[in-house]
């Protein structure tokens, strides 16, 4: 039997969809399908009932489930205190958002791959937020507040934020017709629209929302309405006027950096959480406020 196929039997019982199972894995759904079928033949057992809603497990599948989290459990421990026992090379994943990556933390993370040969680095761009223990990243930056227990964190930094307009959209567009451009609906883009609401004295009607801040900052310098960005991105825009700072600072974002305790020995991990520290401590002051 091979071991890593019980890694996409977990997945998939989990997300109960070969599309959902596939995204996470960052497979194609027809390798999910034939690893899952090829753990089946040499187990003997059928595991999911293949329904027009999804794979859902079987009775066997079920029972199993418990057993293969303890043996992943297991596995990813040892491959942890492995890694953190090791040189200063190999892969480092650096799970970060990707604005904030580009902007802020790329140039000091170029740097350091400059100076260790041995190194190399994997970023994680995407905006959901990974699992640390899994493996899925050995560091993260994170622009929410972390509650997973266990982890090691530490505030990097606050950024401002304020609200922007394209340049003359003021001058355009009556403020009893502006549109806002969201965020999707989580504790993120929440906070947004609240801001918006201190600021403007009412909620604005909102037609396009986002998970991800460039496509944000997009559809503002296309003139769709107004929206809130960190001011490191919106202040540096010559297609964007800002039209409300945070002045009392209620609404700052806190970037923080997590690490699992076992990774934190590594060389390599160490050395991105010093360049992560020093690119936050070098952030302008101007763009915290």
């Amino acid at each position: 039997m091979n071991w890593d196929d019980l890694r996409y039997f977990l997945v998939l019982a989990q997300e109960n969809s070969l599309s959902g199972a596939a995204r996470r894995l960052r497979k194609e759904h027809t390798t999910v399908a034939r690893r899952v079928e090829a753990l089946e033949s040499d187990l003997g057992t059928k595991l999911f009932d293949r329904l027009p809603r999804g794979w859902q497990l079987t009775a066997a599948g079920r029972n199993l489930v418990p057993v293969a989290e303890r043996v992943e459990e297991e596995a990813l421990t040892f491959e942890r205190q492995a890694k953190g026992d090791e040189a200063a090379h190999g892969v480092v994943r650096i799970s970060v958002p990707p604005v904030a990556g580009r902007v802020l933390f790329a140039p000091r993370l170029a740097r350091l791959l400059k100076a260790h040969k041995g190194l190399e680095f994997e970023i994680i761009g995407a905006a959901n937020i990974v699992n640390l223990a899994r493996r899925e990243a050995d560091v993260a930056v994170r622009m929410i507040t972390p509650h997973e227990p266990g982890l090691i964190t530490r505030k990097l930094v606050e950024l401002g934020v304020g609200l922007y307009g394209a340049v003359g959209y003021r001058d355009r567009v009556a403020e009893m017709d502006w549109e806002i451009c969201g965020y999707d609906d989580t504790a993120y883009g929440a906070a947004k629209f609240e801001f918006v609401r201190n600021v403007l004295g009412r909620e604005l009607p909102c037609r396009f929302r986002s998970d991800e801040t460039e496509t944000v900052r997009q559809f503002i310098t296309a003139g769709h309405g107004v929206g809130v960005l960190p001011r490191y991105l919106g202040d540096k825009d010559d297609e964007l006027e800002l039209i409300h700072a945070d002045l009392d600072g209620q609404s700052r974002e806190s970037v923080w950096m997590l690490v699992h305790p076992d990774m934190r020995r590594s060389p390599g991990v160490r050395l991105v959480m010093d360049a992560l520290i020093k690119a936050a401590d070098n952030i302008a002051e101007e763009f915290q406020v």
